[in-house]
């Protein structure tokens, strides 16, 4: 080969290299360009799974928060329920305790009404008498005393079973043998029973006639069963009211 040949060569072997020279720079600026647009996807991406994250702390934070909430709604109104439901109960309760202490207490006045003994009009007029005649001038509580001892002795069997025997046993009460029995039955027949010792006598009468066998007694209850006997003079006497003994 001569030298104009090889020169020729070397020549166009030069061309051919700067011509595919360029191909490459092109390339490497591609491929700059292409680094930064994979790593800003690469950000956004990472951007977009750090909002997925957070919206979806958020959310579970919401839901977290929300549920307390509704608990301490259900608990409210929970504890209203029970409220109003403790004061149903209570209303209730105190509704059954009225209505039993109502029919207790009825059912306690018609035991007094029924333990409440019976007498006639004949045996009033006969007992508001002796008392009058016995004990006219002395305290209440002397005068159901004496009823009482007439009643003891109706209801013993040492001594008759009737008021009227009672009082008209023989030699026992001294208003019969000397007449003021007498007298105070005419008052009380004629209807002259408008005074203050009359209607005590009467009260008290009632009273021993339904049933009472107690007086107050040095400002307590005392029971005078077995009580028979009161005289102004009286060995072994029990207690003393007014002008009387009583044993």
């Amino acid at each position: 080969m001569n030298f104009k040949k090889f020169a020729l060569l070397i020549l166009t072997v030069i061309m051919i290299s700067g011509f595919y020279a360029k191909p490459v720079s092109a390339s490497a600026n591609d491929d700059e360009k292409t680094i930064p647009s994979i790593e800003n996807a690469a950000e956004d991406a990472e951007e977009t799974e750090d909002t997925k994250v957070l919206v979806s702390e958020e959310e579970e934070d919401a839901s977290v928060s929300e549920e307390p909430q509704d608990e301490t709604e259900q608990t409210d109104a929970a504890d209203k329920s029970k409220s109003a439901g403790t004061k149903e109960d209570k209303s209730s309760a105190k509704t059954k305790s009225s209505a039993k202490t109502k029919s207790s207490a009825k059912t306690k006045s018609a035991v007094k009404k029924s333990e409440k003994e019976s007498y006639s009009d004949s045996d009033l007029r006969l007992m508001a008498s002796i008392i009058n005649c016995e004990a006219g001038g002395e305290g209440t509580q002397g005068k159901i005393a004496v009823g009482i001892v007439v009643m003891n002795r109706v209801k013993s069997k040492d001594f008759p079973n009737t008021i009227k025997k009672v009082i008209y046993q023989k030699n026992q009460f001294s208003p019969v043998r000397n007449g003021m029995l007498d007298k105070k039955l005419k008052q009380y027949d004629a209807g002259k029973t408008g005074s203050a010792q009359w209607k005590s006598c009467i009260s008290a009468a009632k009273k021993v006639l339904e049933g009472q066998r107690t007086i107050i007694y040095k400002g307590k209850v005392k029971s005078l069963k077995g009580y028979y006997f009161f005289s102004v003079v009286l060995p072994g006497a029990r207690i003393k009211l007014g002008g009387h003994r009583f044993k």
